[in-house]
């Protein structure tokens, strides 16, 4: 008797899947804010500015209306996102990114738009309503994807297979990043795209008609839409089926007779890119514009290891369990070669392309959010392995041994997710000695943080070390002055204290000979302060430099923001660095602060400690 519901376990995994993406995104609700955890913020609001800027403002030209926007919710650093037109009348500007994601939001943007005027929000296209309209729609477009997937994958494989898949790649990788919580990014439309074009490409080899043709052309130009790097996916339809020679000549002889379905295919494509090129058009003047400035690719100088395995961004380093696809490619290989030909090509030309980038860490994000996209493509091999595996054939220990590595890599997958939204995994600054001092930590000390900025650290655990005191400045004694920063405003134990701000760069200096300290080469002082401020310290650093003749032979600094910091609270922050080898008893050990074009905050209890090894160590 056959099943009232076709293939019912992948079914079910997939709307569990969605109930727990919805659930994580409550947890984690960022637009009750107004600073830049908010969604629409960075890159996205490149993405997104198309929507306000011609529906409610009438304003695409100049967008003089961003000022508003970046004051009231500060969703970046500066208006990055669109620039004076080159040779363009002044103040005409052009977008940085392309329109694609506007065009699917629209939508999501109009429901918002009532919402907000229905609630007695601002109707300015960044309050909260439109929030999580777009928050919401891009959980939608995950739904979409993962249920065109799902078809993809019934074709060649059981419902068992791809259940496992479905369920490992949304908790296994960084896709869940970019479905549930940067879900404005282009990543999690593009995967979409990627699963709809597998699905029409499929369905156009089993059964050509112009109809399904069409839509191949018009998904491949919503996805350069979208992404114009995003051209690499016109390999998948090209070869697909073609696994030998002989499978050439008929797909040569195929596209021969349906001459009619290859040019509804590029009318597709080409109907798909058109409002890109008609606004750039309308904006610069000429139909085709490279809106990305200095920012290029260097495709003979990719940055391949660094893509795969740097602890910065690897790729592999931080999704390990992406290693399964990788190895699924000898298995589709030998067994389906028609699909491991397109597929292979894809990966590798796609790779390519994303390492050759000059920015090839893409900004904030955890591991590589360039190849979120490609995991539909790869779920392909993902399915072939795990097939593999789950032969009867298969020895009952490598079973095992593939269910407990999975179950432990899905477990880090899982906790890195919850250090990325802690900011304990960095987004952007992430290094060897950091990455190992913060694994498996879900409380770092100061001492951790500081290893993002600085080498070193003390060899010994900290309970082998005394501290001895070298010297502190409390600015207790010192008159009050705007001109040189002392404020009577508050401090840590009195009411004094500096102010550190963008004109106030360097803070006064706790000086101290090295020859009256009696300092060694090879002892480590540990340099601290306290800090407070109303949003965070952003910009400034605590720096302990040792200065021979007016100038620094050694200079180490630490950003006064970390992840254990508290708004308006005094915070103490401090790191740990050795005495050059070559110090001479006239060098000065110098420690003070350092704004660069940072945020306001206070600074007291600069001082250094000599860290004094206990007997016996």
């Amino acid at each position: 008797m056959k099943p009232r519901i076709a293939h019912p376990y992948s079914l079910l995994a997939i709307l569990l899947l969605f109930v727990l993406m919805v659930q994580a995104r409550l947890w984690a609700p960022y637009w009750d804010t107004h600073n830049v955890q908010a969604i629409l913020t960075w890159d996205a609001m490149g993405y997104y500015i198309y929507l306000p800027a011609h529906f409610i403002y009438d304003d695409l030209g100049h967008m003089s209306f961003a000022q508003d926007i970046m004051r009231e919710y500060q969703p970046s650093s500066s208006f990055y996102q669109a620039f004076q037109v080159p040779g363009g009348p002044e103040g005409m500007l052009v977008t940085k990114y392309t329109c694609g994601l506007a065009l699917l939001w629209t939508p999501f943007f109009f429901i918002g738009h009532w919402a907000a005027g229905w609630l007695g929000y601002p109707q300015d296209g960044f309050s909260v309503p439109y929030q999580v309209a777009i928050a919401f729609g891009g959980l939608l477009f995950a739904l979409l994807g993962l249920g065109l997937l799902r078809r993809v994958l019934l074709r060649y494989f059981s419902d068992v297979v791809t259940t496992l898949v479905l369920v490992l790649l949304v908790l296994g990788s960084n896709y869940f990043q970019y479905a549930v919580f940067d879900a404005a990014m282009a990543h999690n439309y593009l995967f979409t795209g990627y699963a709809l074009l597998l699905w029409l490409t499929i369905r156009w080899h089993e059964r050509p008609t112009r109809l399904g043709a069409f839509f191949i052309g018009l998904t491949l130009g919503l996805l350069v839409l979208i992404r114009p790097s995003e051209a690499v996916a016109a390999v998948i339809p090209l070869l697909w089926n073609v696994g030998s020679m002989a499978a050439v000549r008929a797909k040569l002889e195929l596209l021969k007779a349906r001459w009619q379905d290859v040019l509804l295919l590029v009318l597709g494509g080409f109907l798909g890119v058109l409002p890109q090129a008609l606004y750039w058009h309308w904006a610069t003047g000429h139909f085709l514009f490279y809106s990305y400035g200095d920012q290029h690719f260097s495709f003979f100088k990719p940055h391949l290891w660094s893509v795969l395995f740097s602890f910065r961004k690897g790729w592999l380093l931080y999704s390990p369990l992406l290693l399964l696809p990788l190895a699924g490619l000898v298995v589709l290989w030998r067994s389906r070669r028609d699909l491991a030909v397109p597929v292979l090509v894809f990966v590798l030309l796609n790779l390519w392309v994303v390492s050759a980038w000059d920015i090839w860490w893409y900004g904030g994000s955890i591991g590589q959010r360039a190849l979120v996209q490609s995991y539909a493509v790869l779920a392909l091999p993902w399915a072939a392995v795990v097939a593999w595996l789950l032969q009867p054939e298969r020895r009952r220990v490598l079973q095992l041994a593939a269910v407990a590595v999975v179950v432990l890599l899905v477990d880090l997958n899982l906790f890195q997710h919850w250090q990325y939204m802690r900011s304990i995994i960095n987004p952007e600054e992430m290094n060897r000695r950091y990455y190992f001092a913060v694994f498996n930590k879900s409380m770092p000390t100061q001492s951790d943080f500081a290893m993002l900025d600085v080498k070193t650290h003390l060899p010994e655990s900290e309970r082998h070390y005394t501290p001895t005191l070298l010297g502190k400045l409390d600015f207790e004694n010192q008159p009050t002055d705007a001109a040189t920063g002392i404020s009577a405003d508050m401090g840590y134990y009195s009411r004094q204290s500096f102010h550190a701000d963008a004109a106030h760069a360097y803070g006064p200096a706790l000086s101290i000979r090295v020859g009256d300290a009696k300092l060694e080469p090879g002892q480590y002082v540990r340099a601290s302060c306290r800090v407070f401020s109303d949003y965070g310290a952003w910009g400034n650093k605590l720096v302990m430099s040792v200065d021979r003749g007016g100038k620094s032979i050694v200079w180490n600094a630490i950003r006064l923001q970390n992840n254990l910091s508290v708004n308006r609270a005094w915070n103490q922050v401090y790191f740990d660095a050795p005495i050059p080898e070559d110090a001479q008893p006239d060098d000065i050990l110098k420690v003070y602060v350092l704004s660069e074009n940072g945020s306001g905050c206070y600074i007291d209890e600069v001082q250094a400690e000599l860290m004094k090894p206990k007997a016996g160590w």
